[in-house]
């Protein structure tokens, strides 16, 4: 060992310092709640971005969702009923009973079944509000499966009474004058 090496040993105690600066402490302290504090900035940061990115894209799915308003076909689409083709089948009947013309001293008796027709047309919104406010459950699923069913079933009754009422008067003609159903 040299001198030197020999002097720092001996005089350790009186080269170490007695107490540390309170300055130099401070100073080191600071540092570390500089950096601590630096990466709470970024968590907090990183955090208000997630959330501001989670409330845009509900925003936009909310917005989008609103564009496209439940029809028959996209409620029937989304209950996997497409495939039974009952607006086509409606919307063909109605066309052909649009057509079809009765003595107009008869067409009253029309009324209870077009009031009918009417009901349930009135029965269909209610499903759609309920899908819209509380989403499809299984057995809204099956009330529209009854309801075209229903509804199909309906309208062939109309188009059997229009053409027994056709067949009547072909056979005994009124007076009356033929007018078209309300459909």
């Amino acid at each position: 060992m040299n001198d030197f090496e020999k002097h720092l040993l001996d005089n350790k105690k009186q080269l170490e310092p007695k107490e540390v600066d309170s300055a130099v402490w401070l100073s080191i302290e600071n540092a570390m709640l500089k950096d601590k504090n630096k990466n709470y900035k970024n968590y907090v940061k990183l955090a208000l971005v997630i959330l501001l990115a989670t409330i845009g894209a509900g925003i936009y799915f909310y917005a989008t969702q609103k564009e496209k308003p439940l029809n028959e076909e996209r409620i029937l689409a989304d209950l996997n009923l497409s495939s039974h083709k009952f607006t086509k089948q409606v919307n063909m009947k109605k066309e052909q009973l649009a057509k079809a013309t009765v003595p107009q001293d008869r067409i009253e008796d029309f009324q209870i079944l077009l009031q009918q027709l009417e009901f349930m047309d009135g029965q269909f919104q209610d499903y759609r509000t309920y899908i819209e406010e509380n989403g499809y459950q299984e057995f809204i699923g099956e009330q529209i499966l009854n309801f075209y069913t229903s509804k199909i079933k309906l309208l062939d009754k109309i188009q059997s009474e229009v053409e027994k009422i056709n067949y009547y008067e072909n056979k005994n003609p009124s007076n009356s004058k033929k007018v078209n159903i309300q459909i």
